[in-house]
């Protein structure tokens, strides 16, 4: 069974249009769609913006379906510098959460998560036996933001990829020791003249047409 947690419908149309869906149903007020995909079985959770949603639509799944792992997908931000353009199909080997602060209380760097004495979760990003994406960190955090404060913090971070629920994925695949892998087509890139907003609007509807190729690739390499 594989597990799969997507932010927006808009991400996951194309994809439940090559799948084979058998059943929808409402779990903790999420839509889920289950079915067949490549042979097997899967269930894919609309989980909504944000890393509070991502975490309980994540739960939720691992409780009611014990995937073998789990898949997050969609479109996100690349950084200036980071090598990155927008269309480029990237695989997260590692993810923080750049706005989760405890800094001034236990002098801890930004993102630092005690109960797991780390900043970054790994991915499990080597299991993927392909070479057609690009391998790079990621960040997530609860803004859709160019404030220069921010992405000074993703950049100290050494962050190439930022999105609003990885983070918080990677954080309930853990705490489930279940398998997570993070599949980002990047949409914008911070720091060019045009604002990431409008990159975002003008290349959103291209980069999903990338979504169905980039996630047969992944779960057909996947050791």
């Amino acid at each position: 069974m594989i597990g799969f947690v997507v932010a927006m419908e808009k991400e996951a149309k194309l994809f439940l249009e090559k799948a084979t869906k058998t059943q929808e149903k409402l779990i903790a007020g999420k839509r889920v769609f289950c079915g067949k995909y490549l042979d097997k079985d899967f269930a894919l959770i609309i989980s909504g913006i944000g890393k509070v949603n991502a975490a309980l639509a994540a739960q939720a799944l691992i409780d009611k379906f014990t995937p073998d792992y789990i898949i997050n997908f969609g479109v996100a931000g690349g950084k200036e510098n980071s090598g990155l353009q927008a269309g480029d199909v990237v695989l997260l080997d590692k993810i923080c959460q750049y706005d989760f602060d405890l800094s001034e209380i236990d002098n801890v760097n930004i993102g630092y998560i005690q109960d797991y004495d780390t900043t970054y979760y790994a991915t499990a990003y080597q299991r993927y036996n392909g070479n057609n994406f690009i391998i790079k960190s990621g960040a997530s955090g609860d803004r859709f933001t160019k404030k220069s404060f921010w992405l000074d913090i993703i950049r100290e971070l050494h962050a190439h990829v930022v999105d609003m629920e990885s983070g918080a994925i990677a954080q309930v695949a853990t705490a489930n020791q279940i398998d997570f892998f993070s599949l980002k087509l990047i949409s914008d890139i911070d720091g060019k003249e045009e604002s990431i907003f409008s990159q975002y609007l003008n290349n959103v509807a291209t980069i999903c047409n990338k979504i169905p190729d980039a996630i047969k690739e992944l779960v057909n390499n996947i050791q």
